[in-house]
C-alpha cells in the first residue's frame, strides 16, 4: 500500500504491506518525476521483493536520484545495509511502553459490570510485588459488602481505605461510597467534595490525584461502566507517564466508559480480561533472568504456537540479549512484557530468534559429496526430488540448483526449500545477496574442486548479485515448521545443515522422524558437519561411504 505526499520540489512516499504490483508501478512513475529528492519511508515492512531493490538501485546509482530511506524494522534495514544501501532506522515502539520495571500500584477504575473483571482479577493473582486499588461507583449503603465478597477469591488482605491509611504492597483496597480516593505522600486521603461526573467516589478524581503523586509507577485499568467518569483525566495519565491498559469493548456489556477511553488513542493497551491478568502477573513476578526467559518461552508458545522452549539455553541467551540490545530494552522483564503484548515486537524476536547462518556452497566437502551422489545414484532417474530443510535466505538452496543444472540434470529436478520464519523465506525468493558472497561462492567452488562460471548464474552491480530466473524457476521456496508440521512430500535427498545442532535431544527427535517419514528408500539425508545423527535411528540409517554426515535410509 503506497501513499505519497508531494510538493514541487520533493516527494516522500510510504509504504506499507501489502505491497502490490500497482504500488512498485506507481513509485517507479513517482521517481520518473521532475522532483530534487525523495523520502521513502517503509512502516511496518519486514522485507521487499526483488523488483523494488533493482528499481531502488537504478535510480539511486544509475540516475544519482537523491533518495533517502527511512525503515521502521530492524530485519528490513539490516538486509537494505547488506545490499549497499544507506538507510535511516527509526523505531515505532514508545519508549514509555517499554518500562514497566517501576510500576507499584495498579489502579482499577469501573462501574457497572465491571465487578465480575475484578473477581477474576483478584482470583487469579496473589498480590505479592504490587498494590491493587479499585475504585468503583458504589451506591450509597452498599458499600463494606465487596470486599467480604472478594475475599472469598484470595488470601490477599483486603481493606476499605479509610483516612490517613498507609499503601503497602501486596494489600488490596477498595475506595469507600460516598468519599473521593486520594493519595498523599503514599497515605490514602479521603475528600468529602462534591460529587465529579455525577459520582462519589470518581474515578476521574482518582486517576488524577494517583497519576500525579505515582506518575510512571502507576497502572490504571480502565474497566466496564457507564457515562464517561474517568475518561477526561486519561491525558493527564499519558503527560505523567502513566499506564493505562483499557478493557476490551467486546467483554463489557457497558460499553461507554472503555468505547470513549478507546477513542483518545492514549491507551498502552487495548486487552482481553485473560491478558490484563497476565500482564499484572508479570508486574507482579519477581523472577531471575533464566527464570524469565522460561516464562516467556512457555508463554509464547502458548500465545502464539512457537515452540522455542527446546532450544540450546545458551543460543537462546545470547540471541535474546541480542534482540534487547538492538530494540533498547534496559530488562527482561520488560522484554517479557512488551514480546507477549505486542505482535510486531513478537515478530521481531522471533527474527533474532531465529537461525539464519548461510553462504553460497557452505561446506564445500559436504557439497562434493552431494555431487558423487548425484552423479552416481540420479544421472538416469526421470525426475528427482530434493528438499532444502532450513533454507535460510536461500544461499544453500540455489548453490544445490546451480550444480543441477551444471551437470545438466535441472530439467528433471524440483528443489522445495522451506523455512519456519516467514520472512527469510521471502528474502530467499528474491534471491539477491551482497556482492561478497560471490566470492565466498567462487571460493568454496574452488574448494570443491568443480568448475561453474558464476557470471552465467547471477547479475551483478556495484552493490548486490541476483540469481537468474533459470535457476529460480527450478526452486520453490515456503514457510515449513521442523518441529510443529508434518512431511509434505517424498524426497530422493533431504539436505538440512545446521539446523538441528542448535535443538534439544526432544527436538532433534521429531526432525529425525519427520525427516525418516519424508525420505523415499534409498534416499540420502544430508546433515550439517558438526552434527550427529541420534543412536535411535541407527537401524533406519546407514552412514554413507561419502562422508559422517551423509546417510541412507535403509528400513
Amino acid at each position: 500500500m503506497l501513499k505519497f505526499f508531494d510538493s514541487s520540489y520533493s516527494c516522500k512516499v510510504l509504504i506499507e504491506l501489502p505491497i502490490t504490483n500497482d504500488d512498485y508501478i506507481m513509485l517507479k512513475s513517482l521517481f520518473s518525476k521532475n522532483y530534487i529528492s525523495w523520502s521513502l519511508e517503509f512502516g511496518r515492512v519486514y522485507s521487499v521483493d526483488s523488483n523494488i531493490l533493482n528499481l531502488l538501485y537504478d535510480e539511486i546509482y544509475g540516475n544519482n536520484k537523491n533518495i533517502s530511506i527511512i525503515t521502521h524494522k530492524n530485519k528490513l534495514n539490516r538486509y537494505f545495509h547488506k545490499m549497499g544501501f544507506k538507510t535511516t532506522f527509526k523505531s515505532l515502539i514508545k519508549d514509555d511502553v517499554l518500562d514497566i520495571e517501576k510500576i507499584e500500584i495498579v489502579l482499577v477504575g469501573g462501574s457497572a459490570d465491571s465487578s465480575p473483571k475484578i473477581i477474576d482479577i483478584i482470583k487469579s493473582i496473589e498480590f505479592k510485588n504490587i498494590s491493587l486499588v479499585i475504585v468503583q461507583h458504589i451506591q450509597i449503603g452498599k458499600d463494606y459488602i465487596f470486599n467480604d465478597v472478594l475475599k472469598e477469591y484470595t488470601n490477599n488482605k483486603i481493606f476499605y481505605c479509610y483516612d490517613g491509611m498507609k499503601i503497602e504492597k501486596g494489600y488490596i483496597y477498595l475506595a469507600p461510597s460516598n468519599k473521593h480516593l486520594k493519595v498523599v505522600d503514599g497515605f490514602f486521603y479521603l475528600s468529602d467534595e462534591n460529587s465529579y461526573n455525577g459520582a462519589k467516589p470518581s474515578i476521574s478524581i482518582s486517576y488524577e490525584s494517583f497519576s500525579n503523586y505515582y506518575k510512571n509507577r502507576l497502572l490504571v485499568i480502565q474497566e466496564c461502566g457507564y457515562a464517561n467518569d474517568g475518561v477526561d483525566k486519561l491525558k493527564l495519565l499519558k503527560e505523567n507517564d502513566s499506564k493505562l491498559i483499557i478493557q476490551t469493548e467486546k467483554e463489557c456489556s457497558a460499553k461507554s466508559m472503555v468505547t470513549k477511553a478507546s477513542v483518545i488513542k492514549i491507551h498502552d493497551y487495548i486487552l482481553s480480561i485473560k491478558d490484563i491478568i497476565i500482564y499484572i502477573t508479570i508486574l507482579n513476578k519477581n523472577l531471575t533472568k533464566d527464570g524469565w526467559i522460561e516464562y516467556l518461552l512457555n508463554m509464547v508458545y502458548k500465545r502464539y504456537d512457537y515452540n522455542f522452549k527446546l532450544y540450546y539455553n545458551d543460543m537462546l541467551r545470547r540471541r535474546i540479549d541480542i534482540f534487547m540490545t538492538k530494540y533498547n530494552i534496559s530488562s527482561v522483564k520488560n522484554m517479557v512484557a512488551i514480546v507477549l503484548f505486542n505482535r510486531s515486537v513478537f515478530k521481531g524476536f522471533f527474527l533474532e530468534i531465529s537461525i539464519n547462518v548461510t553462504e553460497l556452497f557452505r561446506e564445500p566437502a559436504t557439497f562434493k559429496n552431494f555431487i558423487k551422489i548425484i552423479e552416481k545414484n540420479y544421472k538416469n532417474r526421470h525426475n528427482i526430488k530434493i528438499w532444502s530443510a532450513g533454507c535460510s535466505s536461500g544461499e544453500e538452496t540455489y548453490s544445490i540448483a546451480i550444480i543441477l543444472d551444471k551437470l545438466g540434470l535441472l530439467e528433471k529436478s524440483i528443489v522445495y526449500a522451506t523455512d519456519f520464519n516467514c520472512v527469510i523465506v521471502e528474502e530467499a525468493k528474491n534471491g539477491i545477496y551482497a556482492n561478497k558472497s560471490f566470492l565466498i561462492a567462487q571460493d568454496n567452488l574452488d574448494t570443491i574442486g568443480f568448475e561453474i562460471k558464476l557470471d552465467n548464474y547471477f547479475r551483478k552491480n556495484s552493490c548486490f548479485i541476483e540469481i537468474n530466473e533459470k535457476i529460480k524457476e527450478k526452486t520453490m521456496f515456503f514457510q515449513h515448521n521442523l518441529i510443529e508440521d508434518s512431511s509434505f512430500n517424498e524426497f530422493d535427498i533431504i539436505i538440512c545443515k545446521n539446523v538441528i545442532i542448535y535443538f534439544e535431544r526432544e527436538l532433534q527427535e521429531r526432525v529425525f522422524q519427520l525427516f525418516y517419514d519424508s525420505l523415499k528408500f534409498g534416499g540420502y539425508l544430508i546433515i550439517g558437519e558438526k552434527e550427529t545423527l541420534l543412536e535411535s535411528f541407527s537401524e533406519n540409517f546407514l552412514q554413507s561411504e561419502y562422508n559422517s554426515n551423509i546417510f541412507k535410509k535403509v528400513s
